[in-house]
């Protein structure tokens, strides 16, 4: 079948799932929504009304709502009564951030590396066997960094009560707003404008506008149809080999590769590494699954026998090969432990009696046994 090619190849090993709040981004909701949560829970205080504590409600004044405000100076309910005490703000305008060099150049990234994946999961035979486990590293665009102005309108029944919630905005000034576990944004305020008015009820109204000025970033989810944030797994193996080279002779090649050929049955049986956890059968026996043993060279028939093909841990503790006696079986290895022998005569006559050779205790379904050595497995 012909290749498009207008389309880049797939890629099977990009192909990684990830999380969506890895894929979000920021955008300019995330920067509204991690000011206003900041103002509800940190910034803004109770104050004191007819004998109860009240938390000033923090709405966004939305177009509707903002014309209503300018055209009366207040905002009324559905009902017609005045919104009192209360607090307003509103997106006014995006500016480029010229104090820092922040042209988007979608051919960089800065990783951000997780070292706790659900997946690959610390577990005591890993660190048994010095396996490496892979981490989850994030590859993220370099964010576009940008002003945002705010305009924020305090209405209150009292002077006292704008006297708090003002100290309490001007206390937080030149702070980082936000969720520690999501986004915080650098937020500085100049100056408040207080004005004190009586409305058409003689309903006294003290009103304070200032602007607030964020420092914030922003990073699309999407830009050219390809993710900025990108998930990437490191390696969790690397297997050294052999390189030979068989050129020589001014660059013309040996008539037969005798290195290799030569020594390839021990080369290749050397580079053998299986570690595998059992799955436990009974009190006195453990099995592998999907594995095969590889033959033995004769190069190495003298140093090395049938018993160092594994290594056996339980709990950690290393089993000495006496202890235990294997049998292949198709693609399973079934292992059988010398448990001891059972006590005569005793007031305990199920007990466990620890002889040479024996493993002086029976084995659990709930033990970590975990295997190495020289098999294959077959996956």
């Amino acid at each position: 079948m012909a290749l498009d090619p207008m389309r880049r190849p797939l890629n099977r090993a990009e192909q990684l799932k990830t999380e969506p709040r890895n894929q979000m981004g920021i955008k300019l909701y995330d920067v509204d929504l991690a000011i206003a949560e900041y103002m509800t829970d940190t910034v803004v205080p109770t104050v004191e009304s007819l004998g109860e504590k009240v938390k000033i409600p923090v709405i966004y004044g939305n177009p509707e709502r903002y014309k209503a405000v300018r055209k009366d100076g207040y905002l009324r309910d559905k009902n017609g009564s005045l919104q009192i005490p209360l607090i307003m703000f509103k997106r006014n305008s995006i500016n480029r951030d010229d104090t820092i060099p922040n042209t988007m150049n979608r051919n960089l990234s800065y990783p951000s590396v997780s070292k706790y994946s659900k997946k690959h999961r610390y577990d005591r035979f890993s660190a048994m066997t010095s396996t490496q486990r892979p981490v989850e590293q994030y590859n993220i665009t370099i964010p576009d960094y940008v002003n945002i102005t705010y305009e924020v309108i305090i209405w209150t029944d009292f002077t006292e009560h704008m006297n708090k919630i003002v100290e309490a905005f001007q206390y937080a000034t030149d702070e980082y707003w936000g969720d520690k576990e999501k986004y915080k944004f650098r937020v500085k305020i100049d100056s408040f404008d207080n004005t004190t008015e009586v409305g058409e009820t003689d309903q006294r109204i003290v009103r304070t506008t200032f602007t607030m000025a964020v420092y914030a970033y922003l990073l699309p989810e999407k830009y050219d149809n390809q993710p900025t944030t990108q998930k990437t797994l490191t390696n969790k193996k690397v297997v050294w080999g052999t390189e030979t080279d068989l050129t020589g002779g001014g660059g013309v090649p040996f008539s037969k590769q005798s290195l290799y050929n030569e020594y390839s049955d021990v080369i290749d049986f050397m580079a053998v590494r299986g570690s595998q956890e059992a799955t436990y059968v009974s009190a006195d026996s453990i099995k592998l699954s999907n594995v095969r043993l590889p033959r033995i060279p004769p190069e190495l028939s003298d140093v090395f026998s049938a018993e160092d093909y594994f290594r056996v841990y339980i709990n950690g503790v290393f089993i000495k090969p006496e202890k235990y006696t294997y049998v292949k079986a198709g693609t399973e290895i079934n292992f059988t432990f010398d448990t001891g022998s059972l006590s005569v005569g005793g007031s305990y006559p199920d007990d466990l009696i620890a002889t040479t050779g024996s493993l002086g205790y029976i084995v659990e379904n709930t033990d970590e046994i975990g295997i190495t050595g020289k098999f294959i497995e077959l996956w």
